[in-house]
């Protein structure tokens, strides 16, 4: 590696134009203090509209001390779970998933206290039931959505590079900490580099590192406002890792080990204790159980509601079908699901023929071997409905990746590798990707990624809100319809 190289570096750094740079407990509390005001606003402002419009009172007349009480503890209750919420965006740098869910329940919460107060205060009868509830209302689509947008600003900036709040100083043999720095992006995670040390640069004519030396040098960084001090190396340096870890204990710093090597896509998620030992974790299970369980209740309870309330539309579909043309009312086709494991899914006839799934011809648009009522049932996925006797058996669920026939999956995991990461959860009725427009044929290579990658967006972001949200659409959106064939 060439000293132009070497450089390079710190000259990236320097380059970078960074709009804003913070202190991460002032950001945090600039968040706690915008949204608690707006909070405030959520509760004044119904108060005003209802005593002023359908009170017909004074401005003079209505409790501003009662009232401003009220909404002052609401909204010092709801900061504190916005300084909170906001810790957990600038720890990982990027927006939550459950951003919705945290405010609707820190919302919640700090309503509850502040009504406990006034309970306590024996002063809930001279508050207004009407504003109360008007205020509650209010300020769920009002503060889901001011937090919701505060933390998609900040997560652009940061991605950008736009926004750093956070120090880091990054210790390592000369070529490991350039590689590290070169391929990290630090500067697109919200830290900025407090500094570099190589480690050929800290050794002893005998080899050993000056251990004192590096102390002084991690001082004057945490001194500088150093909150991260990166170790590079390889797994095969490990003790003197650990070396170089205890000479660090004595400082308020967190200390990360990060791997020498120009591998970005490898991606370790956690340390996880196996025994007496610590394992470095980088595949997890989807959901947790209690997520797992949580689905299964929504989609059986679904499913069982759906069965019940379409068994008449059940019964015309499969009496148009029979009528139609000769064959079964369903056809069942053998697809690949949870954990690669096969099953049969159940459809209701919409073509001449019932191929197996292992080998057959993938439906195309103005297809010759669809039925008269095939064309229509298929267009407006009444075909799919049988498949909720599939999530009844814990085949399928109500939303989740599409599953294809055994010929057509074998044949795109071959085209795209992270193709069978879809299979990690169990298929779906509808999913993400449908009601984004990927659905139907998967003939093109655009097709199947875009598709793919939706299916992964959603297994890595699943929440409850987010399958009732991709069934609404299902049902009401015009973009799930496009491309069914």
């Amino acid at each position: 590696m060439t000293q132009e190289q070497l450089g390079l570096p710190m000259r990236l750094e320097r380059r970078r134009a960074v709009r804003w740079t913070a202190n991460t407990s002032l950001l945090r509390l600039s968040f706690g203090v915008s949204e608690g005001a707006l909070a405030l606003v959520a509760v004044l402002l119904p108060t005003l509209f209802y005593h002023v419009v359908f009170g017909h009172a004074a401005l003079t007349d209505i409790r501003w001390g009662l009232y401003g009480a009220y909404a002052g503890i609401a909204a010092l209750v709801y900061g504190g779970f916005s300084i909170e919420a906001a810790g957990k965006l600038l720890e990982n740098g990027r927006q939550q998933q459950a951003v919705i869910a945290d405010s609707a329940l820190a919302w919640t919460g700090a309503f509850a206290v502040a009504l406990l107060a006034a309970f306590l205060a024996d002063l809930t009868d001279q508050l207004s039931r009407v504003s109360m509830l008007a205020a509650y209302l209010v300020g769920v689509p009002l503060l889901i959505g001011g937090r919701a947008a505060a933390h998609t600003i900040a997560s652009s900036y940061i991605r950008a590079g736009r926004l750093q709040y956070r120090k880091a100083g990054v210790i390592g043999n000369r070529g490991d900490t350039v590689r590290f720095l070169l391929n990290g992006s630090l500067w697109r995670a919200g830290y900025r580099l407090a500094g570099t040390l190589y480690l050929e640069e800290a050794r002893r004519p005998d080899g050993r590192l000056d251990e004192a030396a590096i102390a002084d040098i991690a001082q004057r960084w945490i001194a500088g406002g150093a909150a991260y001090i990166v170790l590079v190396g390889s797994f095969g340096d490990i003790d003197e890792i650990e070396r170089l870890g205890n000479d660090l204990k004595r400082f308020s710093v967190s200390v990360a080990c990060a791997p020498a090597t120009d591998n970005t896509s490898f991606k370790f998620l956690d340390v996880v204790p196996l025994g007496v030992n610590n394992a470095v974790r980088f595949l997890r299970q989807p959901l947790s159980d209690g997520a797992v369980l949580l689905k299964r209740l929504f989609d059986l309870s679904g499913a069982l509601f759906g069965l019940l309330l379409l068994s008449p539309l059940f019964l015309l579909v499969a009496l148009l079908v029979k009528l139609d043309s000769a064959g079964p009312v369903f056809y069942r086709q053998e697809r690949r699901g949870f954990n690669g494991e096969t099953f049969f899914i159940w459809k209701f006839r919409s073509m001449t023929v019932t191929e197996s799934g292992r080998r057959m011809t993938q439906a195309r648009a103005n297809d010759p071997r669809f039925t008269r009522i095939g064309r229509f049932i298929r267009a407006w996925s009444i075909d799919e409905l049988p498949q909720l006797i599939n999530v009844v058996r814990g085949e399928m669920s109500l939303v989740g990746p599409r599953p294809h026939a055994l010929v057509h999956d074998d044949e795109l995991r071959r085209q795209l590798e992270s193709y069978a990461h879809r299979q990690r959860i169990k298929p779906g009725i509808t999913g993400w990707a449908q009601i984004n427009g990927y659905r139907g044929e998967t003939s093109t290579f655009e097709q199947i990624e875009g598709r793919t990658l939706h299916d992964l967006y959603y297994i890595e972001n699943w929440s409850l809100i987010l399958d009732c949200w991709i069934i609404l659409r299902t049902v009401f959106s015009r973009k799930a319809q496009m491309n069914a064939v």
